[in-house]
């Protein structure tokens, strides 16, 4: 059963993107699922570097190095990080979100 804390804070979330116009469940679980792939590939590309830096037979090539277009304007892929938007303000962040990393993440579709 959940205790109490973690019950709030659920409730807290789910008010939020209530009045936020998200009122499906499905969807606000999609927003929070994108969220978190984000927050997590960003993490795991952290690491991955750092284990390029000390291991030297670790090969890694980074999904934020080089420029990424879209809509004709260029942007720093390692802008794309969640550290990085996570720091803007909410209407400038939700934007950018919303028009340049999300294409960028429908870019990284690779095998790996």
């Amino acid at each position: 059963m959940l205790n109490s804390e973690l019950k709030s804070q659920i409730n807290k979330l789910r008010d939020t993107f209530w009045s936020g116009g998200i009122a499906n469940p499905l969807t606000a679980i999609e927003q929070i699922s994108f969220l978190i792939f984000m927050k997590r590939l960003d993490e795991l590309d952290k690491q991955n570097q750092l284990k390029t830096q000390r291991v030297s037979s670790f090969q890694y090539n980074s999904h934020f190095t080089g420029t990424f277009s879209v809509a004709g304007k260029e942007y720093k892929k390692e802008e794309m990080r969640r550290s990085y938007w996570i720091q803007m303000p909410a209407e400038e962040m939700f934007s950018y979100v919303r028009d340049v990393v999300f294409p960028f993440i429908k870019t990284l579709h690779t095998e790996e």
